[in-house]
């Protein structure tokens, strides 16, 4: 059976989960069993249908020199508040735990793709209208993602395209339109010579892309063009691109044809639909790409891309809907990113957030932070390449775990057990609560165990001889199981009485501090 073949195999809660997380950041157990119920046809369907675009943010007074808004005509003088601000707001769509849809990971995946970072940008501003721009077209046309990333504010700030001039060319965004947003650079052959393009079609590119221009004063939405600035001569690419010519021309409409065709001449590389696939297959499916991958699901999919004039939400449909996608090899065997970390334990685990709006800015920026202190920042990766852990050669996902980041998700976990620090109060966990809710027969000791391990780490099943460790050792701190239903039941014969809500209550943290410092728990 080919991989890209739609999956025939079991459909129960297990695949269905494995399919929300990878999917999205859905992670709690009743809405897994509510996808279970439908067909994989309904489930994916569900996960790609089109959605209107969140609310934009509403600023709850977090300035003493006046309101911002996202489309402010000039920069608010404390704009570095907001662009605080724009990311929590982007962390709010994901903290939202029954949203069954993909946009919020793909518009994630787009980020990592097409990075910018805040700070380089230096305009809230900018950064709002570049996420909803990577959440418009995320499902859509790639041919109009590029050319709409191409004249994006936040981009022309990043990679200096709003210096590129016929008189002083700026190569940044010319090359990275190619090395990494498109075509891929392919093996050098030769310094500067790729198997796709060559530096030549580099310089080529920046003349087709001069001229335009964000200005610090009027509608951040949109760049503007500058016909003085753009570079009117006919440009001719290499024989990589067949030697196409493009025609110059002066006006705003002869410059967004340039663009066009130069857009349209990358497209019809097959190399460019088989990099995309690539990036989508290493994001959803597994970081590995032998020859197999390559020849059974990169080119049969790029093919569907490319034949499909690059529709994003078929070949997505494909894969999550594939043999591959389902294989048991890649369930449960990606390392959880940052993001999919503190995200799905929220989502999961249901942290209270304050209603005030101010506060809740405080809390969510928290998990910001936590973020950061993992090494994957939302709107601020290290570089224009994005996240390491996508792709570089040959760790990948592994990088997101050494001897700085494990130590400190094992604090972030302590804490939602044990509460400290400056973790907010409704991001501690009630333990006991979750038991009750979680397992079928609490007072068993065995059945306790099987069940919340099963709550917190649904791609993986622990062996009878885990579930007799972690019962008598972790659980019962080296004491007898049968000690463990008598705790229970006492517990739950009175549950104010702290003496007995408390021999229950340590016990039960105990269990989720072991099962949360688990390797599996890294997993998804």
């Amino acid at each position: 059976m080919a991989a890209l073949d739609t999956y025939t195999g079991p459909w129960d809660e297990r695949h269905a989960a494995h399919l929300l997380r990878r999917a999205s950041f859905v992670t709690k157990p009743e809405l897994i069993t509510q996808v279970a119920s439908m067909s994989l046809a309904q489930a994916v369907d569900l996960l790609l249908q089109d959605l209107p675009a969140p609310a934009p943010p509403v600023d709850p007074g977090l300035s003493d020199q006046g309101t911002w808004t996202y489309n402010m005509t000039t920069p608010h003088p404390q704009d570095g508040i907001f662009r605080t601000f724009v990311k929590v707001w982007w962390m709010q769509q994901m903290l939202k735990p029954d949203a069954i849809s993909i946009i919020e990971k793909l518009t994630l995946f787009w980020h990592n793709h097409f990075a910018t970072e805040s700070d380089t940008i230096g305009d809230s501003r900018f950064q709002y209208f570049n996420n909803v721009m990577l959440r418009r077209n995320a499902m859509g046309n790639f041919k109009t993602f590029v050319t709409d990333v191409s004249l994006d504010g936040a981009m022309l700030r990043y990679l200096n395209g709003d210096t590129n001039t016929a008189a002083h060319p700026n190569e940044n965004y010319a090359r990275e339109l190619q090395e990494l947003f498109t075509i891929g650079k392919g093996l050098e052959r030769t310094p500067g010579d790729y198997t796709t393009y060559t530096e030549d079609d580099i310089k080529t590119a920046a003349k087709v892309l001069t001229g335009w221009r964000t200005l610090r004063t009027g509608d951040p939405s949109s760049s503007v063009y500058q016909q003085n600035a753009h570079d009117s001569s006919t440009k001719t690419f290499s024989s990589d691109y067949n030697n196409t010519v493009i025609v110059g021309g002066k006006d705003e409409t002869n410059a967004r044809r340039e663009l066009d065709e130069m857009i349209s001449m990358i497209l019809a590389q097959d190399a460019t639909a088989q990099y995309i696939v690539r990036k989508l297959y290493r994001w959803f499916v597994f970081y590995t790409v032998d020859d197999t991958v390559e020849q059974e699901v990169i080119k049969p999919l790029a093919a569907q891309f490319k034949a499909g004039n690059y529709e994003i939400k078929p070949i997505l449909r494909t894969l999550l809907m594939s043999q591959v996608f389902f294989d048991d090899q890649n369930i449960g065997a990606m390392i959880k990113s940052p993001i999919d970390f503190i995200v799905g334990a929220s989502n999961q685990l249901g942290f209270l957030y304050p209603t005030d709006p101010l506060l809740s800015v405080g809390a969510v920026n928290y998990l910001i932070a936590a973020a950061t202190n993992l090494q994957q920042s939302p709107m601020d990766p290290p570089n224009v390449a994005g996240w390491q852990a996508y792709y570089q050669n040959p760790d990948f996902y592994k990088l997101w775990i050494n001897s700085a980041t494990l130590p400190t998700r094992y604090g972030l976990t302590d804490a939602v057990v044990y509460g400290g620090g400056r973790m907010p109060a409704g991001f501690v966990i009630d333990t006991l609560a979750i038991c009750a809710k979680v397992s079928q027969n609490p007072s068993d000791a065995l059945s306790l165990v099987t069940d919340v391990a099963a709550y917190l780490m649904p791609a993986y099943n622990l062996t009878s001889d885990e579930v007799d460790y972690v019962a008598s050792q972790v659980l019962m701190s080296g004491g007898q199981l049968y000690e463990w239903t008598t705790i229970w039941n006492d517990y739950i014969a009175a549950p104010t009485n702290k003496q007995k809500r408390s021999a229950a209550e340590t016990r039960t943290q105990a269990l989720f501090r072991y099962l949360f410092r688990m390797a599996e728990f890294q997993l998804m």
